[in-house]
């Protein structure tokens, strides 16, 4: 995969050190809401430097190489496949999408319209790009992505995530469910967001969910 941030990674704190694990005054308390705040501020203007209209064209243009570089391995496979996490999981459901160029991002930011298209000529539609997508714990994601759906998708989802609000997901099942768009979605109680990305996990039960989460998701790839 490409650089999609430009060589700006994501804000994250370090871990603190085991003799500030513990707050032990109201000072310690507010410097320690402090530093949150000012990470959560931190990765608002990460968001804010990353957004559709610049990361959409290099998946995009990674596609259009791919069909050129590895066409033998797209027509035997019938297209192209994506899978996407948390901030990565928006972006194939984009790319899952039909979509027009006045369509807006998340941001609520009003796109321009299709310069190419004639006047008097409605916006040019585009996508969707892949074959088939799947998606784990997504990020930014608005009911009003799910309603360009073209491609089948299977979702991972977390229960009660605050990055991917219920409300949103249900959201999510009508519309697809309304366009009869072949789609499935399965939701992971008592883990965290993110905890389908590889790594060692201590909980048993997060490291089972995980394991079935990867199995959701390439089982949804070979049959399709």
């Amino acid at each position: 995969m490409p650089d999609l941030f430009d060589g700006d990674p994501a804000p994250n704190s370090a871990a603190l050190p085991e003799s500030e694990t513990l707050v032990t005054s109201f000072l310690e308390a507010f410097r320690l809401k402090a530093a949150e705040t000012a990470k959560s501020f931190l990765i608002d203007m990460w968001l804010a430097r990353h957004t559709e209209e610049k990361v959409l064209p290099i998946l995009e243009k990674v596609i259009h190489a791919s069909e050129g570089e590895f066409a033998d391995a797209v027509g035997n496979g019938g297209g192209i496949y994506a899978v996407g996490y948390c901030f990565g999981g928006r972006y194939v459901l984009l790319l899952a999408s039909e979509r027009t160029a006045s369509q807006t991002s998340w941001t609520g930011a009003q796109k321009q319209p299709d310069e190419e298209a004639g006047e008097g000529q409605g916006p040019t539609k585009r996508g969707p790009t892949i074959k088939a997508g799947a998606v784990a714990h997504a990020t930014l994601v608005s009911s009003e992505d799910f309603g360009s759906l073209k491609s089948p998708v299977s979702l991972v989802c977390v229960e009660n995530d605050p990055m991917f609000p219920d409300e949103v997901r249900i959201a999510g099942e009508e519309a697809m469910s309304k366009s009869n768009l072949e789609h499935e979605v399965q939701v992971y109680p008592g883990v965290p967001h993110g905890f389908a990305v590889v790594g060692d996990y201590a909980d048993s039960h997060i490291k089972e969910a995980q394991a079935t989460a990867y199995e959701q998701i390439l089982k949804w790839l070979n049959e399709h």
